[in-house]
Order: structure tokens, then C-alpha cells, then sequence
């Protein structure tokens, strides 16, 4: 019986052994341990919109969604919705400290209603992909969604 157990993890040991390269063809695509880079429409879409928030199909709050692609269509040169802050702009493009939006990320006095997003906080780096992205979009008279 002992030995045709050694037989056997012997022959999985071969099988696995046999199983594995030993090297990865491309390398470099691990080098961050598996980091995923956030980009600005990456960081709304994940920690704004989602479900009762500002995400689809159904209506979102404030009929912003913040889910679908093209984010910067309906949020540069567009008026906050609330009592007292129809005109705040949601992000004015190169000006993020005049930015709504950045606002209600940082919990700015006197922002309308709670603070963004209302379950958790973003990190400072995805404040500052946020902050990145709102003064790229000044640069090029469009700029792109990950301030690049």
C-alpha cells in the first residue's frame, strides 16, 4: 500500500512539474503584482455609479449617469442639480477647483445635499486621477477620459 502511494504522488508530481513552462512569455504584463491603473471614467463608474446611484437602466439620481461611457458628454459645462446649487458647474474643464463634482468628492462646505460618493471615500490618488483628468480636459479643448 506505501508504495503504490509513492507511485502515485510521484507520478502527480511529474504531471505537474511537466504542467508548468517555468516562464512567462510576456513577464512585464505581471510586473505591477496585478495593480489595475483607474482612469477618471473608470473611478465614477465604480464607486458612483452603481446601483441606486448614478448608474442605468433606471433613472439615476439627478438624472446624472455616471456608469455609461463618453462620462465627460454629460458632465463638463453642466449645471449641479439641488436647491441653492443650480449654478455650480458639475466640472469645468482645466478648472478642477471650480469643479462641482470635485466638490462633492472632497465634502467642500456648502455643497448641496451629502457628500460623493455617499458609501465610502476615494482614495487620495483617485482624488487626484479626478483632479488629473478635469485639468486635462482644459488642455485640448476636449482631452480624453483618462486625462491622456
Amino acid at each position: 500500500m506505501k508504495r503504490s502511494a509513492s507511485v502515485v504522488c510521484g507520478l502527480v508530481s511529474t504531471l505537474v512539474v511537466a504542467g508548468c513552462p517555468g516562464s512567462l512569455a510576456s513577464p512585464e504584463d505581471f510586473i505591477d503584482g496585478g495593480t489595475v491603473l483607474k482612469n477618471a471614467e473608470t473611478i465614477l463608474a465604480e464607486t458612483c455609479g452603481t446601483s441606486t446611484c448614478h448608474d442605468q437602466p433606471l433613472p439615476p439620481q439627478h438624472d446624472l449617469d455616471l456608469l455609461s461611457p463618453n462620462v465627460e458628454s454629460r458632465v463638463v459645462g453642466v449645471n449641479a442639480i439641488g436647491l441653492g446649487c443650480e449654478s455650480r458647474v458639475l466640472v469645468v474643464a482645466g478648472d478642477p477647483d471650480t469643479s462641482y463634482l470635485l466638490d462633492k468628492v472632497l465634502n467642500t462646505p456648502g455643497i448641496c445635499g451629502l457628500q460623493m460618493p455617499v458609501v465610502g471615500l476615494l482614495s487620495q490618488s483617485e482624488i487626484d486621477i479626478l483632479r488629473d483628468w478635469i485639468d486635462g480636459l482644459g488642455s485640448s479643448g476636449g482631452g480624453t477620459l483618462d486625462g491622456g
